[in-house]
């Protein structure tokens, strides 16, 4: 899979994030040794006799306010947190593909109904269970998240092969697109664990 289609599926931004909170946890780490070194003498026994807050914070503190606010703070904080590994999770789904676009004005398609269109064609091939196509991505490349559900392992290859030689050209031919990225995640019936296909 390409550069391209990795991060239309959500793995770039993934990376992104995973450094971002690696550098995030790098620093708390740095603080937080920074304290407890502190109170165990290593900046001096001067430092390590001192509180860490002054007189003002310590003031601050017993304000009937700075409590509710440090709360409502922690609430907003945690809330952002979770919408954020929810993204993670699940990349959005993209709601409209631009097929064409020039100065007669611009030319889209909605994105579920294309998806939906591309999972009810697979559900009819032979040994599939069910199908669910979703696009991701940007409206100018969009990328393709397919999960297929199988009734018999042995149909694995046959399934696959219907993707690459119909299935997908189809839909590209359709939106347009000489390339399209697509990530296919195979699961049997039967309780197997799931086998993805890049």
């Amino acid at each position: 899979m390409t550069r391209r289609g990795r991060r239309a599926l959500g793995r770039g931004t993934a990376r992104a994030n995973r450094a971002g909170l690696t550098t995030l946890g790098l620093i708390l780490f740095a603080g937080g040794g920074a304290a407890v070194s502190r109170g165990l003498g290593a900046f001096g026994p001067a430092a390590a006799g001192q509180p860490l807050l002054n007189g003002g914070m310590t003031s601050l503190t017993r304000q009937g306010w700075f409590w509710p606010a440090v709360a409502a703070a922690s609430i907003v904080v945690a809330l952002i947190g979770l919408s954020w590994l929810l993204a993670l999770l699940r990349p959005g789904r993209l709601r409209r593909v631009r097929l064409e676009s020039g100065l007669s004005g611009v030319t889209e398609m909605n994105g579920r109904l294309a998806g939906d269109a591309l999972g009810k064609q697979v559900s009819g091939f032979p040994g599939v269970r069910n199908a669910r196509a979703v696009l991701r991505g940007t409206a100018d490349s969009p990328a393709l998240d397919v999960r297929v559900t199988t009734r018999d392992p042995a149909a694995v290859d046959s399934v696959l092969a219907r993707l690459r030689d119909e299935a997908f050209p189809a839909l590209r031919s359709t939106l347009g697109f000489e390339h399209l990225p697509a990530l296919v995640r195979l699961g049997f019936a039967k309780g197997r664990p799931p086998r993805q296909v890049h």
